[in-house]
């Protein structure tokens, strides 16, 4: 039985209490879409000191008229810095490594994953001077390898599937450019490195002996994701969003014209044409759309957990635990919920 109250029979305090619960309600509605609709007054753009595709929005402007804010681009050589970065709020978004981005989410740093439009495929490669034939040969050798990189995660990797004596090859945290260095002084021997700085080593005498897609076979993948600092993902979604759409819109354009990109990318980074046009040739670029697959992540939380690269970042987590990276306690028990799904699928719908 429905029970009616005459309006007669409301008493002030009623009538207060309504009001008040009415106006509650309405200005937590106004505040949950001010909240939707905010936009920061910048957004620092987080990117890796090497030719990237998505990047030829950064030399045209396609990021601030996106956006509609003003818009920071912060260089970082590797993905360690990238995280210091990220755990400063000196950037909101990145494109960087899944190994970095494992030690990041197991170290409790706040960032959410936003799909993987870039895997390593030939990008990165190990490159040995004269001399060095085979992978034996690298041992009793000095390797210079980024730290806290996807290359040292693929070196690491390579040295235990070909059984190589770890305790004889020494590494060497190095930069990318001071590997460069390095080599020309003569005090490395080999660098697993990416593009398009190989490319100056092998015109060098330098000898390709392995490329990351090599690894694929026994189960190593190597790719590089886009992150979010979690606190911009919730106070700025729309935001993220056009972030995200405009990170596509850029690979989209380097589909459609990958020799202009590459020349564009070229002059913006110092290097040649060909080096830039060869790393970029070496990533494969899934859509987002493609990535919202069981191919990749998986099509949301529920069916996450079995897709290939929730996978992928729970074996490099064991890895990175085995090596002394992280701390295997502190491996988290599923990766799915760094994924912000309901991101990826407002800005790519199906």
């Amino acid at each position: 039985m429905t029970t009616y109250i005459r309006a007669s029979r409301l008493g002030r305090r009623d009538v207060l209490r309504l009001g008040l619960g009415a106006g509650v309600l309405s200005l937590t509605a106004a505040r949950s879409r001010a909240q939707t609709t905010a936009k920061p007054d910048v957004v620092r753009i987080g990117y890796l000191t090497a030719a990237r595709a998505w990047v030829v929005g950064k030399t045209d402007g396609s990021f601030d008229k996106a956006l509609g804010v003003k818009v920071e681009w912060v260089p970082f050589p590797s993905g360690g810095p990238a995280l210091s970065l990220l755990a400063a709020k000196q950037i909101d978004f990145a494109i960087f490594g899944n190994t970095p981005i494992v030690a990041g989410l197991s170290r409790k740093l706040p960032i959410q994953i936003l799909g993987s439009p870039e895997i390593v495929a030939t990008s990165e490669r190990l490159v040995a001077k004269p001399g060095i034939t085979t992978l034996r040969d690298l041992e009793g050798k000095r390797i210079a390898v980024a730290p806290s990189s996807t290359m040292a995660f693929a070196l690491e990797a390579l040295i235990r599937i070909n059984k190589l004596d770890a305790s004889k090859i020494k590494r060497l945290p190095l930069s990318q450019p001071d590997t460069i260095a390095a080599w020309k002084r003569g005090d490395i021997d080999a660098t697993y490195i990416n593009g398009p700085f190989w490319a100056e080593l092998l015109a060098d005498g330098g000898r390709q002996l392995l490329v990351s897609e090599q690894l694929q076979p026994s189960g190593v993948f190597v790719w590089n994701s886009a992150v979010v600092r979690s606190e911009f993902a919730e106070r700025f979604p729309e935001t993220a969003v056009a972030w995200l759409q405009t990170v596509q819109a850029q690979f989209d354009r380097y589909r459609s014209d990958p020799d202009g990109v590459s020349r564009i990318l070229a002059k913006d980074f110092g290097a040649p044409f060909e080096a830039v046009r060869d790393t970029l040739a070496g990533l494969r670029y899934p859509t987002f759309q493609d990535q919202l697959s069981a191919k990749y992540w998986g099509d949301g939380p529920v069916a996450a957990t079995d897709a290939p690269l929730i996978k992928a970042l729970g074996d490099a987590a064991a890895f990175l635990a085995e090596t002394g990276e992280i701390k295997r306690g502190d491996v988290p028990a599923s990766f799915v919920p760094a994924v912000n799904y309901a991101l990826l699928r407002r800005a790519f719908p199906s």
